[in-house]
């Protein structure tokens, strides 16, 4: 594949040289098409629609397992919408999400510009580990 790399591919190949997952062309592949633009929000068929653009050879399946495994490993983060859609994530910082029902866009927003007054009393025996928020937005 040629494709020049750029901070975030390299940051995310080296996490997935140093998680438990073995290195394979597919799963370089697919890291250096979620990564190319930088913190951006995909769906495997977008991710498997983008492969078949550049003539690799992955299936959906392999496409799905190596995004979960990368959710898993935390080079990625799944975000779950009203929709029931699940986007993938490239920005794994702790942040927060619009979700336009009209496009299907996510759009990222900074922690910071969201605040909690109270959050519920967690079970006993659980820790918080951590609160992301989707807001749903049409035109």
């Amino acid at each position: 594949m040629n494709m020049n790399t750029n901070k975030h591919i390299d940051v995310a190949l080296e996490l997935l040289k140093e998680s438990p997952l073995k290195v394979t062309n597919q799963r370089n592949d697919i890291i250096r098409i979620l990564f190319k633009n930088g913190n951006c929000h995909f769906t495997a068929e977008d991710v498997h629609c983008e492969v078949q653009k550049l003539g690799l050879n992955i299936s959906l399946a392999t496409v799905y397992n190596c995004l979960n495994q990368f959710t898993k490993h935390k080079i990625l983060k799944s975000v779950k919408t009203s929709c029931d859609k699940i986007y993938f994530d490239t920005n794994v910082t702790s942040h927060h999400h619009f979700f336009c029902k009209t496009t299907s866009q996510l759009i990222d927003i900074d922690s910071k510009n969201i605040k909690f007054s109270k959050l519920p009393k967690i079970p006993g025996g659980k820790k918080l580990q951590s609160v992301e928020v989707v807001v749903n937005i049409t035109d």
